[in-house]
């Protein structure tokens, strides 16, 4: 709140942060938004008013189709696809517990994912001879060749998908993404639960 000269007082408009400001106490890019708009399809990065702020929103949202694409595209990182894939690679056959070291997977979402290839038809599941505690995942026939068309189009894909950047430009990429892993590796913990100012 202000003066002004003939003693009323009135209330100004807030500021908004200037360029050198910053982020925002508790670090949400979205801390200093600009004003909507009615496009309900813009990017909400769009909207942000710290230059710096825009560009990490923008480079996560990017990022983000990135993953959602792959995601789509390739199965995911633990789903069918990267499953049978797997399984093609060690012969059509491998112990359930290797499958779930290979993909991080607690016991019960591992079965549930298999359950869902088994009920496609895409492998069966059969005690162990040598331990009988332990169980096979083993692709069908139908799996197989589904194995055999998926493990195609992942290396269509890879080889494909980075066609528009030259050697330079691909290591380059490949050192920073490497060093944006290890440091959301190192945040991760800060990232889980409340934003740090609501604690405070």
């Amino acid at each position: 709140m202000t003066e002004r000269a003939n003693g009323e007082a009135s209330m100004e408009e807030p500021t908004s942060p200037s360029e050198d400001s910053g982020f925002a106490p508790c670090g949400r890019i979205e801390s200093h938004p600009r004003a909507s708009t009615d496009d309900p399809f813009r990017p909400r990065w769009m909207d942000i008013a710290d230059p710096r702020e825009r560009q990490c929103a923008h480079i996560v949202d990017m990022l983000g189709f990135c993953g959602h694409y792959m995601h789509v595209n390739g199965g995911g990182r633990s789903g069918r696809a990267p499953i049978i894939c797997a399984l093609l690679k060690h012969g059509d056959a491998m112990p359930q517990r290797e499958l779930m070291n290979m993909f991080d997977l607690k016991a019960g979402s591992l079965s549930e994912v298999l359950t869902k290839i088994e009920r496609d038809g895409f492998i069966e599941r059969t005690l162990d001879p040598q331990d009988r505690r332990q169980r096979i995942v083993r692709l069908t026939e139908a799996g197989h060749e589904q194995a055999v068309l998926e493990q195609r189009g992942r290396e269509r894909f890879r080889a494909e998908a980075l066609a528009c950047l030259d050697a330079d430009e691909r290591a380059q990429l490949e050192d920073m993404l490497h060093r944006i892993k290890q440091h959301w590796k190192q945040i991760e913990p800060d990232m889980k639960g409340d934003c740090a100012c609501s604690r405070n």
